[in-house]
């Protein structure tokens, strides 16, 4: 990036975080609008539990609502986010639960931490090549609303709004879609590897 784009986007970070600090909504579903898929991925390199990561992200935004008051300042949103996502998700009573249980090995069905690497290594490089045989075969189990969504957004690069209106929806109900379908084409994808990796 340019210093140019950079400080562009700091100054637009100081804005909208002031904005926000006096409570306003808009300011927060900008911020929202900015940074959720950013937050989402990011999550899921944290945990490959997406329930833990979207009941963090659900949490966050409706504190930084809740507490607006009380938010310290910020030239930089983006990673305010990621470092509050990822203490939140750490403090999740089900990441330290499953944490504990790979610790111990009491869940036989853990992957161990080698092959766990190796298995986000892959999804990651896959979601993000659309000519990918696996992804392709995977978005086809998916219900069609779903793969919809996800092809609109990642794929064509669609915003949640024009999607909505693509897909008859309301916003909140389109990001919803796409939440599911990312979690549903997670699992496909794990479900394949799992399968390639006991053949292998």
């Amino acid at each position: 990036m340019k210093p140019t784009n950079k400080l562009n986007t700091a100054k637009s970070d100081i804005i909208l975080w002031k904005e926000l600090k006096k409570g306003s909504t808009v300011a927060l579903g900008s911020i929202y609008d900015m940074y959720i898929d950013e937050l989402f991925l990011y999550g899921c390199k944290v945990t490959a539990n997406t329930a833990i990561v979207e009941d963090a992200i659900h949490d966050l935004f409706l504190d930084l609502y809740k507490y607006h008051e009380n938010l310290s300042d910020t030239s930089n949103i983006k990673f305010y986010l990621l470092s509050s996502l990822k203490n939140r998700i750490f403090k999740s009573p089900l990441y330290k639960e499953e944490k504990y249980q790979s610790s111990f090995q009491i869940n036989k069905n853990v992957v161990p931490e080698t092959s766990s690497s190796i298995e986000e290594a892959f999804i990651e490089e896959e979601l993000f090549h659309e000519n990918s045989k696996k992804i392709f075969h995977a978005m086809q189990l998916l219900p069609k609303k779903q793969r919809e969504g996800v092809q609109l957004k990642y794929i064509q690069n669609k915003s949640y709004e024009e999607i909505a209106e693509i897909m008859n929806v309301k916003v909140e109900t389109c990001r919803t879609i796409v939440y599911r379908g990312i979690k549903s084409l997670k699992e496909i994808c794990v479900l394949f590897i799992g399968l390639f990796l006991s053949i292998w």
